[in-house]
């Protein structure tokens, strides 16, 4: 009869895991897609001019601190201009050859506090989301109309800073709940959003982050890139570097992402572009964000040799990525940029112009120093693995108009000790693969449980007639022990 069993439990086994890995490997390499009506646009914007501009159905619309991300088709067959704000209050441009009405849906804003902020403009509005507003634009014909925010008399009076959340799910959805408690102007990731740069994890990634309810400023890290990341980040997020300013600050946002693995951190081109804008505000307290710090302020850290791995390597990437991901390896080696040479032309330019703070991540810790008149500040808390020495998870808030005023607040966090925190390593990761890939880990689980159902019956039946023999001697043992008992017993 147990022979009866083996066969569908083969087949079921072979189908759970074959479905399992296919959808495993759909998931990771998937192309994204934002929705069914969406139809994403080639990134045009330009970093001096802070500035996006497209052409839409005889409207050309430039976009000033945020970007033009692609268009919505509707079912009623309308169509809506897709603008992602790269800063809380982005102003939008509309110049018409003809007389005409056009749709916009303003994504990554506080709805409520931009409709405050352009209330004399008498818009028809709607808030879509928790960030998204819908704006319908009236314009004549040969005419202009301009959306210029003011900032509201009750503007916010702080923002949030945190960095490397990547897989730590748990940890990043607490702090978006509490971020939203907070109702800060903006929110600034300063990269590692995702583990290795798969749609899926963007998917994810995408998902929580639409539930921040107001303005979240992003950065470029080294995990962000990998694969098709960066395509993933432009399409998503916009370019690579920016700045914006709000209240009587200026933020500038670098792309520092290749200096994990490369020589050279930040490119020739953005550098002359950094100059060029530190420059420009040099009256307003200035801020620049990056993931990657000039140096490591650990002591006794060794060498980055990642780009000689890259060198050596016959296979190129899979060997760096093994190398990547071997903490043992890494977690100790120098994660500051890779050209000393580099890092001292970087600390020169914000000593030159005056930065308040730089704002970093890259290690998973909190460091707060101050070198040539310039604070470095590196926060990579916000949800991935914790194995710096006195490491605990975190997020901060930052204050406009005291520089120094700081609040970081601790979340829970595995305890100090070298066992506990690759214990909690390994089930960070556990779960990153289960959220990642919840249809894909239930198949393959359903399958090895099959598997271990199908080892099972084999080996009874190999076992089958000792097994036998010996439940029989069992059995034996037990008829002589009440035989035996009843025997004393009745004696007495």
């Amino acid at each position: 009869m147990v022979n009866k069993f083996i066969k569908p439990t083969i087949i079921l086994l072979s189908i759970s895991l074959i479905l399992g890995v296919s959808v495993f490997i759909y998931n990771a390499n998937n192309d994204y897609s934002v929705s069914k009506h969406f139809v994403g646009l080639p990134l045009q914007y330009d970093a001096y001019e802070s500035s996006s501009t497209y052409r839409f159905n005889d409207v050309d619309v430039i976009v000033f601190g945020g970007f033009v991300k692609g268009i919505i088709n509707e079912k009623d067959g309308s169509q809506n201009l897709l603008i992602r704000a790269l800063s809380p209050l982005p102003t939008i441009q509309i110049e018409s050859d003809k007389t005409t009405s056009i749709s916009l849906m303003l994504e990554n804003i506080n709805p409520d506090y931009y409709a405050q902020s352009v209330s004399d403009y008498g818009l028809p509005m709607a808030k879509l989301t928790v960030n998204t507003l819908q704006i319908t634009v009236a314009v004549n014909q040969e005419s202009t109309v301009s959306i210029d925010p003011t900032e509201p008399i009750d503007s916010a009076d702080k923002y949030i800073v945190l960095g490397d959340n990547r897989d730590g799910y748990d940890t990043f959805e607490q702090i978006i709940q509490e971020i939203n408690g907070l109702n800060p102007a903006f929110v600034i990731d300063n990269g590692d959003l995702v583990f290795n740069g798969k749609p899926n994890q963007y998917r994810l990634f995408d998902n929580l982050t639409a539930k921040i309810s107001t303005t979240l400023c992003t950065t470029l890290g080294n995990h962000d890139i990998r694969g098709d990341g960066r395509q993933i980040y432009t399409m998503l997020y916009g370019p690579p570097y920016y700045s914006f300013d709000f209240s009587n600050s200026h933020f500038i946002f670098l792309d520092s992402s290749p200096g994990w693995s490369e020589m050279q951190a930040i490119s020739d081109k953005q550098y002359v572009w950094l100059e060029n804008d530190l420059k420009k505000s040099q009256r307003k307290k200035i801020y620049v964000i990056s993931h990657i710090p000039p140096y490591d302020p650990r002591s006794d850290v060794s060498k980055n040799e990642i780009p000689n791995y890259i060198q050596m390597a016959e296979s190129g990437e899979n060997w760096v990525e093994k190398k990547l991901d071997n903490y043992y390896e890494n977690m100790d080696m120098d994660h500051g940029f890779q050209d000393p040479e580099e890092a001292r032309k970087f600390e020169e330019l914000m000593s030159a112009y005056h930065v308040e703070t730089v704002y970093l991540s890259h290690i998973h810790s909190y460091f707060d120093y101050y070198k040539d008149g310039v604070r470095y500040l590196i926060s990579g808390g916000a949800g991935a693995e914790l194995l710096t020495e006195d490491s605990y998870y975190h997020y901060l808030i930052a204050k406009f108009e005291d520089t120094n005023s700081l609040t970081m607040v601790e979340l829970p966090s595995p305890s100090n000790y070298y066992i506990a925190r690759y214990q909690a390593t390994i089930k960070l990761f556990a779960d990153a693969l289960y959220k990642e890939n919840t249809i894909a880990v239930v198949l393959l689980i359903a399958g090895f449980s099959l598997l271990v159902v199908l080892l099972a019956i084999k080996f009874y039946l190999w076992k089958k007639q000792t097994m036998d023999k010996f439940g029989k001697w069992l059995v034996d043992i037990a008829k002589y022990s009440v035989k035996r008992f009843k025997e004393i017993f009745s004696n007495k």
